[in-house]
């Protein structure tokens, strides 16, 4: 990558500009005019990150209104001071030109790839009149099953989608973490995967494609070093030299999607070998016995045979782990235990399985328990009548059919077929909030779904690709631009909650709530939005009830909570109150109650010789940041990272471009990388790229998007598939590559 900078960049870095680019500030890109009065908007202002989930607090110092720099928040316990790269770019999409400024509609009724829609602006009022009364009508001609939306579940969007009585609420965690969801669910808290990790205080991190340390994790990537640096032992098995591959004591490039021989493996060791935490296996596990039983097969011997990682390695790494406390295994969202594979569900239940048998879990130096501040929600403030029994009913993605997966609120792997079948039913109004086209698998298949659809709304940021296919668009404020607070997850070792204060809107936009909540009214709803229904009053509730008040969060440094003493559960939120090495809900379900082995779906033919890999630059938050100029300078386009070898096997030159080819029928266009940090099995393609829409001046045409490789599916080839999570299986793919 050529880093070197013209005479001019040179100048424009080293001016007045510098210090604010650099720091994620606007000079050098958006002059700042200075107003009347401007003294008074001269300050700081407290916030939390939303470019990940990671959600760090912030505090952003102003001059004329506008933000000039950032800095984290040193009382917050995730930030602790500090930002990643992607926090700092952040800043620069509140002043991109290319938002979303006004509300919209389509004038051109085609729809499509490079297709105009032929814009005009409208009132806030007419837009929320479109979009209520298309609803309306497909509610009272079709019933409330042919509204689809599409969106992050929250208290809002929840009641909003039942308030219609619409079952089609779908969101993006079948492409994210639905696999740790389901086994987190089954095996230990009866809900969801808890967020946190001790990582400061471990002393064996085992990680299985984890890449926390090169995805500006913020606080897990100084957690791991501050671990390194008090003699912690790194060891990460991965076909891909990743960054925290590259801080590893060992770096061990397995065979893609066959982790999951590999830890069976090291749990027969550690039983077998009575290696394991009897105190804790006794007092807090059930199922052990069962456990042991089911392993005794998986010699490690057969794991080197499927992973070609060797057996004599496998033993020693699982010995090390046993022996050495605090030990945990590593994992995030999209690691191998992520929805990445057919069998990555079980790779996941042998991350919890692990981290029981050496006594880790919500332990010292081991993955905990979220500890989280009870709020009062919407049914603790407003009184509304019960919900249709149609938000019951048949799904258009088929989740209902998928009995565990319910936790995991919807799938983006068969929304486009189930919409193409028109069953159970035709979808006929839809509402997008700030899911783009590019997030599913195979997108091409999902365009050609939407096109099917008499009406989409969107809410959203930039001019997204799924924005092109709108005919009415909802223009959302930045999170810059949203109050509240928001309960400190990602590393919630004491409860906390960090204030949000709102920078004035810039355009004629509006947050996301306030606008549900018109469009109920407006569609005659009204029992549904009751007076004083207001995000602004839940707000104050919660705060209410933390014994503060903004005022005063804001004079404690932007945060709430006090650090306190960490006591381990002993009880958990199973049925048997125990962790469940042998999951009964997965039993009662259908579902294997123990992990087995099974292969993953892709293999490799002499057609399509290599495994896929998808990974994320530091700075790169999926298809969000593509738009900042900056990060553009640095890196326009993404790449096809290939082993050497493999690149003089095909021709390919570092610098060149390739066709990267799969079975889905589609292929993308890349720049190719070559190192000799991957398997020569393997080429790894990096997300974030690949945009088609016209609108985003500086992403359009960069790269391809990977995600064009990855099939999606039908209801029925997932329940064939028998995943309880429905995963995506974003890396089950076998590709070619080619010059291009």
């Amino acid at each position: 990558m050529n880093q070197s900078l013209s005479r001019r960049q040179f100048l424009k870095l080293t001016g007045a500009g510098a210090a604010a680019v650099l720091s994620g500030g606007l000079t050098a890109f958006s002059p700042i005019a200075a107003p009347a009065a401007a003294a008074e908007e001269n300050g700081s202002l407290y916030g939390v990150c939303d470019l990940c989930g990671m959600g760090c607090a912030f505090i952003a110092q102003l001059r004329y209104g506008r933000i000039v720099s950032l800095s984290g928040n040193p009382k917050d316990q995730i930030a602790e001071g500090k930002l990643c790269v992607k926090g700092y770019s952040g800043v620069r999409q509140v002043y991109d030109p290319d938002r979303l400024k006004y509300p919209m509609k389509r004038t051109n009724p085609q729809k499509g790839v490079g297709v105009d829609p032929g814009w005009i602006k409208i009132s806030w009022d007419e837009a929320i009149g479109l979009v209520a009364s298309n609803l309306k009508q497909a509610r009272d001609t079709n019933g409330p099953q042919s509204i689809l939306f599409v969106g992050r579940p929250s208290s809002w969007t929840k009641h909003f989608t039942q308030a219609i009585g619409t079952p089609n609420h779908v969101t993006h965690v079948n492409t994210c973490y639905s696999t740790h969801d389901v086994v987190w669910q089954a095996m230990v808290t009866g809900t969801g995967r808890s967020w946190t990790t001790d990582y400061e205080h471990s002393r064996y991190i085992l990680a299985f494609g984890w890449n926390g340390m090169g995805n500006s994790k913020n606080h897990w990537a100084r957690a791991v070093g501050r671990a390194l640096v008090n003699g912690a032992k790194l060891v990460v098995f991965d076909p891909r030299l990743s960054i925290t591959a590259a801080k590893a004591d060992e770096w061990i490039p397995i065979k893609p999607g066959t982790d999951l021989a590999v830890l069976l493996a090291m749990i027969r060791t550690i039983i077998n070998e009575e290696l394991y935490d009897h105190d804790f296996v006794g007092q807090y596990t059930a199922g052990f016995d069962e456990l042991k039983a089911s392993v005794q097969e998986y010699t490690p011997e057969w794991a080197s045979s499927i992973s070609e990682v060797p057996a004599d390695t496998i033993v020693r790494i699982a010995r090390e782990f046993a022996r050495t406390k605090p030990a945990v295994v590593a994992s995030h969202k999209r690691d191998a235990g992520g929805p990445n594979y057919a069998n990555s569900w079980r790779t996941s239940q042998c991350f919890v399985t692990l981290n029981s048998l050496v006594g880790s879990l919500d332990r010292p130096g081991g993955p905990m328990l979220d500890h989280k501040p009870k709020l009062p929600d919407l049914p603790d403030l407003w009184k509304v009548p019960k919900y249709p029994d149609s938000v019951k009913g048949p799904r258009v993605d088929g989740l209902e059919q998928f009995p565990v997966a319910g936790a995991s609120r919807g799938s983006f792997s068969t929304l486009a077929e189930g919409i193409l079948s028109q069953k159970p039913n035709p979808i006929k109004a839809a509402v997008f909030w700030k899911h783009n086209v590019l997030s599913f698998p195979n997108p091409p298949r999902l365009v050609d779904a939407l096109k099917t659809i008499p009406f989409i709304a969107v809410s959203d940021i930039m001019p997204t690709e799924i924005v092109q296919l709108a005919d009415v668009v909802l223009p959302e404020n930045s999170y810059f631009e949203g109050g509240g607070i928001v309960v400190r997850e990602y590393h919630a070792m004491y409860p906390q909650v960090a204030l949000k204060e709102a920078l004035p809107t810039l355009y004629d936009t509006k947050g996301f709530v306030p606008v549900i909540l018109a469009i109920l009214k407006k569609m005659g709803l009204n029992d549904y939005v009751p007076e004083g229904m207001d995000p602004g009053k839940l707000v104050d509730a919660q705060i209410k009830s933390l014994g503060t008040s903004a005022a005063e969060i804001k004079g404690n440094g932007g945060v709430w909570g006090t650090a306190t003493e960490h006591t381990p559960a002993t009880v958990f939120g199973t049925p048997s109150k125990k962790v469940e090495l042998y999951a009964t809900l997965l039993k009662d379900k259908g579902y294997d109650p123990l992990p087995r082995w099974a292969p993953p779906q892709a293999t490799v033919s002499d057609e399509y010789p290599y495994h896929l890999l998808i990974w994320r630059k530091a700075w790169e938050r999926m298809t969000q940041t593509s738009n900042d100029p900056v990060l553009a300078e640095f890196y326009p386009e993404n790449h096809v990272t290939v082993h050497r070898q493999t690149a003089a096997k095909l021709g390919l030159q570092a610098d060149g471009y390739a066709w990267v080819e799969s079975p889905s029928g589609n292929k993308i266009r890349v720049k190719v990388e070559v190192t000799e940090g991957i398997r020569p099995d393997c080429v790894a393609v990096d997300h974030g790229f690949g945009h088609w829409s016209s609108a985003l001046s500086v992403a359009y045409g960069k790269g391809g998007n990977d995600g064009d490789l990855t099939p999606n599916h039908t209801v029925a080839q997932q329940r064939e598939l028998g995943c309880p999570a429905v995963a995506t299986m974003w890396e089950d793919v076998a590709v070619k590559v080619y010059k291009a």
